[in-house]
């Protein structure tokens, strides 16, 4: 989430209530243009634009969603927010692939490990990954990554989130600068950025072993002025690197493309661009990407906003092609 938070952002992330159990809600999900000055616009650089939504409900615990990750055919989103809840949807296209609807919309509590729902300060659930074990989910305030047992497209019923192993350094993190950025590895180490733990001009960073090896730190260089939020790994194994700015007076986001081969213990991690994502172009408080193969070729890449309770923001949800 930005460093600064209005007072009524945070007043209404604060009191929000989230449904004891899972239960459906009603969000609309209305077609949105990539341009806002020009309907006719289809790119941005490489990314053909695929359809955008613009979600919204009156259900007082919807909004803040600060990360996603698709089914392998971009039909169920699964995403968290910032009030540690998962969401659920189905995702509906037309013919052409094209991003068109979303329903069947439902808001569970994330739970910790004594079953009881996570609230402030412990909820600030910031970026989700899905491995063959389970879901794992990274947190800002308090750095620290749960794992919960999944179900077949979600959390199993009833997941307790149970934390593992982390670094020392780790706990040493400014609150508020803690784990935003994670993504699954092509060999199934985890990769974590923090939002704004900085040495010099990068962020702290750790690749997570499995199997109780050592961690390894590393460091990674977003653009002046931009922070990192999130991650996802390209079948090839590359990492596309969400970074986002965003103050009053100045938004956007841009797309970073880290090659696999540069991710190892004590790297600096220098980005190529991609895309950035400017005015008159959507943009918003960008949080969460995912990418997906596309059967026909290249890749599908899914953005979404964290709206932060706030009636000043929205919740975007985009979709790019990438050859």
């Amino acid at each position: 989430m930005p460093p600064a938070r209005l007072a009524l952002a945070a007043a209404l992330a604060l009191t929000a209530p989230l449904p004891a159990r899972p239960a459906e809600i009603a969000v609309a999900a209305a077609p949105i243009a990539l341009d806002i000055a020009d309907a006719a616009r289809t790119a941005v650089g490489p990314l053909q634009f695929r359809g955008a939504l613009r979600l919204s409900s009156t259900h007082a615990a919807f909004g803040g969603v600060s990360s996603l990750r698709l089914s392998a055919d971009g039909r169920r989103l699964l995403a968290i927010t910032d009030r540690a809840a998962w969401l659920r949807a189905d995702l509906l296209y037309d013919a052409n692939g094209v991003l068109t609807g979303a329903e069947h919309f439902d808001l569970t509590p994330m739970l910790d490990a004594d079953g009881r729902a996570l609230v402030p300060p412990r909820s600030d659930a910031e970026s989700l990954v899905r491995k063959e074990d389970g879901l794992y989910v990274a947190f800002e305030r308090q750095p620290r990554v749960l794992r919960f047992d999944a179900g077949a497209d979600g959390p199993a019923d009833g997941a307790r989130g149970r934390p593992i192993p982390l670094p020392p350094d780790v706990a040493r993190i400014p609150q508020n600068e803690g784990l935003e950025t994670m993504t699954a590895l092509t060999d199934g180490r985890l990769l974590v950025v923090s939002e704004g733990a900085y040495q010099g001009d990068a962020v702290l960073g750790w690749i997570l072993a499995d199997g109780g090896q050592p961690s390894a730190a590393l460091r990674y260089v977003p653009a002046p002025g931009f922070n990192p939020t999130d991650a996802a790994t390209l079948p090839n194994g590359d990492v596309l690197v969400l970074e986002r700015r965003f103050t009053v007076l100045d938004r956007g986001s841009r797309i970073v493309r880290v090659r696999a081969a540069d991710i190892r213990a004590g790297a600096r991690l220098v980005g190529e661009e991609i895309a950035r994502l400017l005015p008159p172009v959507q943009v918003d408080n960008f949080e969460g990407i995912d990418a997906i193969a596309d059967p026909n070729g290249g890749v599908r890449i899914f953005l979404i906003s964290d709206d932060n309770f706030s009636a000043f923001q929205r919740t975007l949800l985009l979709q790019f092609w990438m050859p």
